[in-house]
């Protein structure tokens, strides 16, 4: 079985400082956002890649940012091919969907689906979602 070393515990130590300093920054600077619009679309005064970017940090689960290192750590490489994937996503995501998103001004999928088919259709996305989860 591995073990951590000296070296694993001052990465993780340094990495939830950081983590804690940023948060503690911004929430100590009394943040300029005000509506929900103004933090996921920047007061449309962002392009769509600076969004598609922030939408994209904002969706990444902490299990995929800490348990993709440990599954590469315990079980080898082989997990990184995921890795091939994740930017053409991210390509067909910022092509495809956020510039429908950004015309429309809305923020998520399902809002989306609510101006295009309805409140129904939004009510049942989301509850399908939350039960696959």
């Amino acid at each position: 079985m591995s073990y951590l070393g000296a070296a694993d515990y001052a990465v993780l130590g340094c990495m939830l400082c950081a983590s804690a300093a940023i948060g503690l920054y911004f929430r100590m600077s009394g943040g300029r956002q005000k509506t929900t619009q103004e933090f996921l679309m920047g007061g449309r005064a962002m392009g769509v890649f600076p969004v598609a970017f922030s939408l994209m940090a904002t969706y990444m689960s902490a299990i995929s940012v800490l348990g993709m290192p440990a599954e590469t750590y315990n079980y080898g490489t082989q997990y990184l091919m995921w890795l091939l994937g994740t930017p053409m996503g991210a390509l067909i995501a910022g092509k495809a969907f956020l510039p429908v998103f950004y015309e429309m001004n809305v923020s998520t999928a399902y809002e989306y689906l609510e101006k295009r088919f309805g409140k129904t259709t939004r009510t049942i996305a989301s509850i399908l979602f939350t039960v696959q989860m």
